[in-house]
């Protein structure tokens, strides 16, 4: 439920964007059409229980693609705390709506519990630039909504922990009805998206207002008391329950009950078979137990209609976000009326630059620690042979953050298993029914360099090849001296490259990109004395990185050993791969 997002860069967005294959925003541009939404003075929208209140709106950033303002408007819940009783709502309106367009579906984004707001500010621009208007509202005690002491102050206090679920279920009605009372949204298509626990309660939401008419829930469940006990991101939490007074814990136990999208999953059924809820989940999910989301899922009647992301878990879900956003998009864009622009193409591009691109890719992914809260994802799963020999298969998983921190995860012929990573300190994974190693038991278990006791000569040999990538995307022109490359797209259209070496050397590949070519799809290779496969399975270069994507597997047994010993061993496994690279 908790991602833990560390402070990043609105480039998170542009990033996610490009991934996509939309053209990027450019800041100051004029949007298409009227700026409905310019004036500051206060709108009257009528609510369905037949009270009026009003909402002000403030522009705050243009581009090209959408608008997004401020909204804020007052909670149908007043509390004790004065910051909470406002709502805030990012809305982004898409470019080239006129007062004469046909009215669009329109998506309310829930965050999750970290609530740093990265991942929905991604989300809503990827709507927006699909055409759907989306906002992003902060839940009760959350951002400039939190009472001193911030949303920790929550844990101290029961009485506010027990207002705060509902009041968000009452917040998002009330966003429904700003959302409705919208010229350009139609209301009878107003849906609802949310990731961890925004994806709880946007079940919950949609459970309790049928006027949404779809939702998308992203790594989410049923059961939200166990899964309270069971996260460990939720582990002060459940402490703070565990001590509550009978009389009070019992009262938060019904509060839990009141929102958990089990209770009342009958409301939502019929939407659900008809496929008005989309469901995508992490097949390894650390913190939402599986059985949770396939009680929800049954509940809904969708059990068969899950999207499972293979060989990911909660955190490392987010090597998925481009595809998870496409399906997103493609998912509320159904009710946008007939005629709406989609997404700009992808631009052409030569396949030398194409080629240069996957260079740069791979030099970021061996070079400096990316940024703060950013991270190179890279999991491939390989086959090779001689020719005529048995193939032999093995997978490999890389995972780069920022502060030296990462995490490896091998299956390599004549290796075996491999896991080990470093987080807030260094640790190794042991053959299965054995302890996880890990670096607390020295005086200093902070975070160090992981490769501290390598090889001087095998470090000086990497950082000499990240260098000559480096060189190579930025000149692409050097390719030519080494390769023939030439565009090999096929009948599936996917764009492909095929890549041959010069000066009579033996060897070729055909390299198959996504559609959008950031990225690489697969490779085939053929050399004088071995043929094989390299399948992408995820690649994402300087995307968001969770700090626990790179904490050892949670429920292993563990056993303290010296940091030092470890960066040792990990020493020695670099050095090892190095001496044998060709």
């Amino acid at each position: 439920m908790n991602t833990r997002l560390t402070p990043c860069r609105i480039r998170l967005l542009m990033a996610a964007v490009a991934a996509l294959a939309l053209a990027g925003p450019a800041v100051g541009e004029a949007a298409d059409g009227p700026d409905v939404l310019a004036s500051r003075s206060a709108v009257v929208a009528q609510v369905s229980a037949g009270k009026a209140f009003s909402y002000k709106s403030e522009l705050r950033s243009t581009s090209r693609l959408y608008r997004v303002y401020r909204f804020s408007y007052p909670s149908p819940i007043v509390t004790s705390v004065a910051e909470n009783n406002t709502i805030p709502g990012d809305y982004y309106l898409p470019s080239g709506i006129g007062p004469d367009a046909p009215q669009r579906p329109a998506v309310i984004c829930l965050h999750i519990l970290n609530g740093n707001f990265e991942l929905e500010q991604i989300t809503c621009a990827t709507l927006a630039s699909r055409g759907i208007p989306a906002i992003m509202i902060k839940l009760p005690y959350y951002g400039e909504r939190s009472p001193p002491g911030g949303a920790r102050a929550l844990l101290g206090n029961p009485r506010l922990f027990v207002e705060a679920l509902p009041q968000g279920i009452a917040d998002v009605r009330r966003t429904v009805d700003v959302l409705a009372s919208r010229a350009e949204v139609n209301p009878a298509r107003i849906g609802i998206v949310g990731i961890s626990l925004g994806g709880i309660l946007a079940a919950t939401a949609a459970e309790s207002d049928s006027r949404f008419c779809r939702a998308a829930l992203i790594l989410a469940g049923g059961d939200l008391g166990r899964i309270v006990a069971h996260a460990r991101e939720t582990r002060e939490l459940s402490q703070f329950l565990n001590r509550l007074a009978p009389g009070e814990r019992s009262q938060v136990d019904a509060v839990l009950r009141a929102v958990d999208p089990l209770e009342k999953a009958t409301l939502l059924r019929d939407r659900a078979v008809q496929g008005k809820v989309m469901m995508i989940n992490a097949a390894g999910d650390e913190v939402i137990p599986r059985e949770c989301t396939e009680r929800l899922a049954a509940a809904l009647g969708i059990s068969e209609r899950v999207v499972w992301l293979q060989g990911v878990g909660h955190y490392t879900a987010l090597a998925a976000l481009p595809q998870t956003l496409v399906a997103t998009a493609d998912f509320f864009a159904q009710d946008l009326p007939p005629g709406t622009p989609g997404p700009s193409p992808a631009p052409a591009a030569d396949p030398l630059q194409t080629l240069a691109l996957l260079v740069q890719q791979a030099a970021a992914l061996a070079g400096p620690d990316p940024g703060e809260g950013h991270g190179h994802f890279a999991d491939l799963a390989i086959r090779f042979a001689p020719p005529g020999q048995k193939p032999r298969e093995g997978t490999l998983r890389v995972i780069r953050g920022s502060h030296s921190r990462f995490r490896i995860e091998a299956r390599l012929p004549g290796v075996g298993q491999l896991v080990l990573g470093q987080g807030r300190y260094p640790w190794m994974a042991a053959a299965d029914g054995k302890p996880v190693y890990r670096g607390t038991a020295s005086a200093d278990p902070r975070p160090g360099n992981p490769l501290a006791y390598a090889d001087l000569r095998q470090l000086r040999k990497l950082q000499a090849v990240v260098g000559t990538l480096g060189s190579v995307a930025l000149a692409p022109q050097i390719l030519e001296t080494l390769l023939s490359v030439s565009d090999d797209t096929g009948p599936d259209g996917l764009p492909a490259l095929r890549v041959t070496l010069k000066n009579h050397r033996p060897g070729s590949a055909r390299i198959v990109m996504r559609k959008d070519r950031s990225g690489p799809e697969s490779i085939r290779f053929q050399m004088k004395d071995l043929e094989g496969t390299i399948l992408f399975r995820n690649w994402q270069i300087d995307t968001v990185a969770l700090d626990a994507i790179f904490e050892e597997p949670p429920g292993c047994r563990v056993q303290d050993v010296d940091a030092e010993d470890l960066r040792r061993m990990f020493a020695a496994m670099f050095d090892f791969a190095l001496e044998h690279l060709p």
